[in-house]
């Protein structure tokens, strides 16, 4: 486990103006990764616990992070519109995080509401290595792109999610190209009451995995 380094607080460009952000650097980074919180309108912010545990513990395993807050939330600049606009944030972090970490994989990690946003954005990104998805809300989200990546994916889902059906949420990871990987955590819900620490240490298998 590498040492930890502090993360910095700034403001990355967007297509809607400013976007709040946390970065932790590291010397020598085994790669880059993406953190994109749940949805804006039910409370997500890049504070969510599973976001901040997923991101500490990867730039614990070698990479450089940036998680952020999407428009309209806290003191990103804009207004919430929806999937386009989500998406287009993630183009921006991407974008922002990759001009930084020349060189190195890059891994675009996503919650919900960001795990759809992060997959429709890998979709015309070549840059992207992998994606690892945390939470499929099956009931809101179709997350159909996963078939189409061509790359690595992996989902980390509660095994009582209310906002998931189970199966569905198998049928996406078999149906993906490559085929997914499923971390199922048992006992647990959509936003991983209690279990935060487990839901990030999925995350972190999964997305170093993706390296080899």
């Amino acid at each position: 486990m590498r040492r930890m380094a502090e993360p910095r607080k700034l403001w990355i460009p967007g297509s809607a103006g400013k976007l709040e952000a946390i970065v932790r650097f590291g010397t020598t980074p085994r790669a880059a990764a993406v953190v994109a919180h749940p949805h804006p309108q039910y409370g997500g912010t890049m504070h969510n616990s599973v976001i901040f545990h997923s991101d500490r513990e990867l730039h614990r395993a070698g990479f450089q992070t940036l998680r952020f807050n999407f428009r309209g939330v806290e003191e990103s600049e804009g207004e919430h519109d929806g999937e386009t606009g989500g998406v287009e944030d993630v183009a921006a972090a991407a974008s922002w995080l990759r001009g930084v970490t020349e060189g190195i994989p890059l891994l675009l990690v996503g919650f919900s509401f960001g795990a759809m946003c992060v997959l429709r954005h890998t979709l015309n990104d070549k840059h992207v290595r992998g994606v690892v998805t945390i939470g499929l809300a099956t009931d809101r989200y179709d997350y159909d792109e996963a078939a189409s990546l061509a790359r690595p994916f992996a989902v980390v889902q509660g095994d009582q999610d209310e906002l998931a059906n189970l199966d569905r949420v198998k049928e996406i990871a078999a149906g993906a190209n490559p085929q997914g990987e499923l971390h199922v955590i048992e006992g647990t819900s959509h936003l991983f009451p209690g279990r935060s620490r487990d839901a990030a240490a999925e995350v972190v298998r999964a997305a170093v995995a993706m390296l080899d």
